[in-house]
């Protein structure tokens, strides 16, 4: 896991050094290494690059009070209310980490496949245990904002995370 680095986000770097381990251990999430193939096929392990990571884990989706009915049931899935009041939790799959080597170009490992690769992930999942949403936080950043939309994101809301304000997105599993 050495060989991976973020220069773009020193805290996407420390999770997968710091973290990552003790996440796995506390079953808090599963996170999944991405490698080269050919240097797989080698069995070159102690020089393997870590290509990119992605981190998984289940996360309750809270809704703001002001949330329509109709939005809830679309949530749900069946209903807006239990027991006439209103559904405000939803279970969602959660993206916790998705991330490229910076010493890694774009081309060889775009972001759209690990998503992807998340999304086969959790397919496995849904097949086992059910689920209807993923959903990813992410700084208020127009690139990232811009890439999760072209990838079936959309905002539910945002979240003020110390000096760096977050954005909630959700996508529907299919």
């Amino acid at each position: 896991m050495s060989s991976f680095s973020c220069v773009q986000d020193a805290d996407i770097e420390s999770f997968l050094h710091n973290r990552a381990v003790e996440f796995e251990r506390l079953s808090k999430s599963r996170t999944y290494l991405i490698f080269d193939e050919n240097e797989l096929a080698a069995k070159e392990l102690a020089g393997l690059t870590v290509y990119g990571y992605i981190s998984l884990a289940l996360k309750v989706l809270t809704v703001a009070d002001g949330v329509s009915n109709r939005t809830r049931k679309e949530l749900d899935g069946f209903n807006a209310k239990i027991k006439g009041r209103p559904i405000n939790d939803f279970p969602c799959y959660l993206i916790g980490q998705l991330a490229r080597n910076s010493s890694v170009a774009g081309g060889s490992l775009p972001g759209r496949r690990l998503l992807d690769f998340a999304r086969d992930v959790i397919s496995t999942s849904v097949d086992a245990v059910g689920g209807r949403y993923v959903m990813i936080e992410c700084r208020d950043e127009a690139h990232l904002l811009q890439f999760y939309r072209e990838n079936g994101f959309s905002e539910i809301s945002r979240l003020a995370d110390g000096d760096q304000p977050m954005v909630q997105m959700i996508s529907k599993i299919c």
